[in-house]
This record gives structure tokens, sequence and C-alpha cells, in this order.
């Protein structure tokens, strides 16, 4: 069982105010370059988390020399800082005029054209959240995007609240078990679920899959939800190449082609950890993984 997770300072519904008051209402400026200074801010700031960042990266590179090391840390904290600043930014301009080159786009136009829904696993790398934004406009689809529970309510539906006015409905999971009922409704309507791959709600059921050669639990539900609404699963990532530049890679379905037993989920989860992971090791200061130990 996961123990509850208490939110710390830095994830507190107070900052991100302070953050969304300063996107919404600094200049231009204000939005493209201080997420750098902030960034750094919060490296120096959190060791726990920088510790969080160092392992993940390790992960991908091995240990490596200490000056290498410390410029991928702070340049993680760095990208967190601009990526999460410009999903905020959703009401501005420059949001509106943002640059979006997308590869694969014809898998998931393909699999909404049957007429039926899909569901997209990604991960907490790059621009996720503005990449549910933009597929929301640029599609014409309903994307709900699940995810567990944030530590602190408040900030969660201020946070929330940023992403239905960019006309993306979030789905909270992890509090009851019946949090996930209106999936399959959504999906056999046409409309498209969005799931992270490296977040998992508190007792979810995981499934076992190999991340850089070690072992790396993703959640089951992502799959088993495909699987009953009879609808692809297809990899997206999204990373953030400069302000308000976004490129979005959308991989080859996988589709469920035996009863949905937990060896058919886990090649599925598996196919998909693998794209995870080449995605990764092209943008390794864009995986944001601050939770995993």
């Amino acid at each position: 069982m996961k123990p509850i997770e208490v939110p710390r300072v830095h994830e507190s519904a107070f900052l991100r105010r302070l953050a969304l008051a300063g996107v919404r209402y600094g200049p231009s400026w204000f939005v493209r370059y201080s997420p750098q200074l902030i960034g750094a801010f919060f490296a120096l700031a959190l060791p726990e988390e920088r510790r969080l960042v160092l392992a993940a990266l390790r992960r991908v590179f091995g240990p490596r020399a200490p000056h290498l090391e410390g410029r991928d840390v702070l340049k993680t904290f760095r990208d967190y800082a601009a990526c999460l600043a410009e999903g905020l930014a959703a009401g501005r301009r420059d949001a509106a005029l943002a640059r979006v080159e997308v590869r694969g786009q014809t898998h998931l136009t393909d699999a909404l054209a049957t007429g039926r829904g899909a569901v997209l696993v990604t991960a907490h790398v790059g621009p996720w959240d503005a990449a549910a934004r933009l597929l929301s406009a640029n599609l014409g689809v309903e994307v709900l995007v699940v995810m567990t529970a944030e530590p602190d309510p408040a900030a969660r539906a201020l946070h929330d609240d940023v992403r239905r006015r960019a006309g993306v409905k979030v789905l909270s999971v992890g509090e009851t078990p019946l949090d996930a009922l209106p999936l399959l409704r959504h999906l056999r309507r046409g409309g498209v679920a969005a799931f992270q791959l490296d977040r998992s709600a508190p007792n979810a059921r995981l499934l076992d899959t190999q991340l850089f050669g070690r072992p790396f639990a993703v959640p089951e539900g992502p799959f088993r939800i495909a699987a009953l609404a009879r609808v692809p699963v297809l990899p997206l990532f999204a990373s953030r190449s400069d302000y308000f530049s976004y490129l979005i890679e959308v991989g080859a379905p996988e589709l469920c082609e035996n009863p949905a037993g937990e060896a058919e989920l886990e090649r599925m989860a598996r196919r998909c950890v693998e794209r995870m992971e080449r995605f990764i090791a092209a943008h390794p200061t864009q995986w944001f993984d601050f939770r995993r130990a």
C-alpha cells in the first residue's frame, strides 16, 4: 500500500496561485525568462527532489562526472519550471500562437476515424499538459486527462480549472473505487482519455515492465479500460524545444489481440514503455520524475 502523500511547500496552492498570477498578468519576457531563475532556485532549495531527479538521470545514463550530473539536474528543474509556466499560461496570446510539430498524427486520426475513442498513454515529461490542450483544440475531440489526485486539494482545483478553461477535462482517480466509471462512457462516445504511465493511484493494480534495464511498474488501468472499451492504446509524448514551441510524437496503436488477461495487458504495456524509453533517452532533462524513489 502506498503511503498517503503530504503536499510539500512547493506543491501548495499558495505558490500555484503566485505562478498563475505571474503567467497570466506578467509580460511575455517574464513568462519566457523567469522560469530559468525560479527553476534554479528550487533546484537549490529542494534537496529531496534534487536527489530524485539525479536518480532518474542515472537510470538513463548511469553514474557520470559530477559536473555533468549537476548540469542536467539544474536543467531538469529549469525545464520543469518552463513547462509548468506555459501550461498555466493557457489563456495568453503566446499560447494561442504556439508552434507545434506533430509526428505520427495519422496514428491518432486513423484511430478516431472509426468513430470510437482512444486511450493515450504518456508520462510526466515535457509539456504534457499543453499537449492535451493542443490535441483538444486541433483535433476537435473531447480529451479527458486521468490523473492521481494531487496532495493539496486547493492546488489541484486551481490547476484543473486552468485545464478546463482550455477545453481539457480532468478526472482525478485514487480517492474511491468508483472514480474511473465515467471512462467507459467517454471512450464509447468517441472521446480520448490520457493517462500517465509513471504515476499510479494508491492501491492501483500494476503491470511489470522494464525501463532502461530496471523494473518499472506501470498502472494497469489504461490498458484494462482500453480492452473493455475495445479501443486502441497509443503512446504519446511531448517535448519543449523553445518558448511555446513543442514536438508531439504519437506512436503506433496497440490493440488487445486476445482476451484481456494479465499477459496480454503486460505485452501492451511493455511496448508502450519501450516507446517511452526512447523518448526519455532523447529528452532526459524533460522527464520530471520527482516522486519515484
